[in-house]
């Protein structure tokens, strides 16, 4: 990617003004320009109609190279369904760069063949990431080789390995997509989970049993479920429920890669081709081009 110029955007929650300061700065010293929306801090969240036609504004505008997130937290889902499709197929490669709420955009973009989706971190993260995440991202953005990470085999479904492009998300986004008849389909492709603390146990499983049920992970080449931020006795339910979710679906099941809400967390280029070996190993062959 000849990525030269980020855009800032917001669909979501508004970001603190000296986060926004911290996350420019950062890029400027890395070499970017940068443009930042409007609505990205203020005293209040944005009407969704302006965050969407902010969003549209960034996207068709030919000076910028990729867009990127400036947080996630509520109100993607209010922003999607305003968006023109038609007028964004105008620059049907931009890439964009967020997760968590941000996955209700990412996905959506997938299911209408719209953009370049990267689940990544945020501008919010510019002053935690860890080393290696920050420069697990700079490859990811550069197509750079990416190197391997080991993963634990929750379940070894038909041989237990897997390959595909990546596409996945927050868990509660991934299940609001599916119940509003947005979420791509998972044939072929790895489908990567996390979720945060905010929603218990009771609510993950419901939410992973809908998605099953209703054939979300029809056709996967596999599931990872990445990085669940509960603790304590929360932590504990979740750790004897997911291996028994894992072994209720019909294609291999991994654990283990750090994606989510985390300073370690890895960017997934939603159009990189990944493959999982049955013992685990993930690896990214070549770039996609």
């Amino acid at each position: 990617m000849n990525i030269f110029t980020i855009g800032i955007v917001s669909i979501s929650s508004i970001l603190p003004r000296a986060q926004l300061d911290l996350g420019t700065n950062a890029l400027v010293q890395a070499g970017y320009r940068v443009k930042v929306a409007p609505n990205v801090v203020g005293p209040a969240v944005a009407p969704a109609d302006e965050r969407a036609r902010l969003l549209e504004e960034f996207w068709l505008d030919p000076e910028i190279d990729l867009l990127l997130f400036s947080r996630g937290g509520e109100g993607a889902a209010d922003v999607v369904p305003l968006l023109d499709w038609d007028a964004l197929r105008a620059r049907p490669d931009l890439p964009a760069v967020g997760f968590s709420d941000v996955t209700v955009l990412l996905n959506a973009m997938l299911e209408k063949g719209v953009g370049h989706p990267i689940s990544g971190p945020m501008l919010s993260y510019a002053g935690r990431l860890t080393p290696e995440a920050r420069e697990w991202f700079r490859a990811v953005l550069a197509e750079a080789p990416l190197p391997p990470v080991r993963l634990d085999v929750l379940h070894a479904a038909g041989g237990g390995g897997a390959s595909g492009l990546p596409m996945g998300g927050h868990l509660t986004r991934l299940h609001w997509l599916w119940r509003n008849g947005l979420l791509p389909s998972a044939k072929g492709r790895v489908v990567f989970v996390e979720c945060t603390a905010k929603y218990p146990p009771s609510q993950v499983r419901q939410c992973l049993e809908e998605l099953r049920g209703g054939g979300a992970f029809a056709g996967a080449s596999a599931v990872v479920l990445c990085d669940f931020r509960h603790t304590g006795a929360d932590r504990a339910e979740l750790d004897a429920f997911l291996p028994e979710f894992a072994s209720s679906l019909t294609c291999p099941v991994f654990s283990g890669f750090p994606y989510g809400h985390i300073p370690g967390i890895l960017a997934l280029d939603f159009r990189r081709h990944l493959a999982i070996t049955p013992d685990g190993t993930l690896a990214w062959p070549a770039p996609a081009r």
